[in-house]
């Protein structure tokens, strides 16, 4: 992949939720284009991060019940957070009723992809997805929780990996980070234990959507 690390994304967003899903891959994409470069990968990622929001919106869409009794959805999401001034960004934070979680979309179409403990090996090649899944999580634990107040450390935070465009052979699950593909995902956010009510969901999102609780 090309090294794109001088590439900041200097924008001024006000206000996170109104990223959409894939923001900076598709950022990135148009800028190696434009040098002439192979973007495929950088396309893939962010079409594979627009997949992923699809999948999610059962979840962070009101219900008529909650448009009845005038409540916030259960699960809000918040996608392309940007990190370190712009350098990186977290694909998709989803606040709900079992905490935060930290999902990474993987889009690997038509790959074999094999999962083996702490190593997700895509057509062969061991990728680092399941560590750099919890160097994710620790960063929230450590960039947003201070910013929740008193609580605020007790909130789960839930590395999850969800691989998009092709099915997994499961060898052996990691201990602590959640694989899912497209159609166990839904299912395995909604199998967590929930520790938040809709009212805590709603405020933690407010704070998560603010750019200055991220740095």
């Amino acid at each position: 992949m090309t090294d794109i690390s001088p590439l900041i994304d200097r924008s001024r967003t006000l206000d996170l939720a109104r990223h959409h899903p894939g923001r900076r891959a598709g950022h990135v994409a148009a800028h190696v284009r434009g040098t002439g470069l192979p973007d495929r990968n950088w396309r893939l990622g962010a079409d594979g991060e627009l997949r992923t929001a699809r999948l999610l919106e059962p979840l962070t869409g009101r219900t008529r019940r909650d448009r009845l009794l005038h409540r916030p959805p259960r699960w809000r999401v918040l996608h392309s957070v940007p990190l370190d001034g712009g350098a990186a960004d977290l694909d998709h934070v989803l606040i709900g009723p079992p905490g935060i979680c930290v999902i990474n979309t993987r889009h690997h179409r038509h790959r074999t992809v094999l999962l083996d403990g702490d190593r997700l090996v895509v057509s062969g090649t061991a990728t680092d997805a399941v560590p750099r899944a919890r160097g994710e999580a620790a960063r929230v634990r450590e960039l947003l929780l201070p910013r929740l107040g008193p609580g605020g450390a007790d909130v789960p935070v839930r590395p999850v990996i969800a691989v998009v465009g092709t099915p997994v052979r499961v060898r052996r699950w990691p201990d602590d980070v959640v694989v899912a593909t497209e159609g166990a995902l839904v299912h395995a956010l909604r199998g967590m234990t929930p520790v938040l009510d809709p009212g805590e969901v709603d405020r933690i999102h407010g704070i998560a959507r603010r750019p200055a609780s991220w740095v």
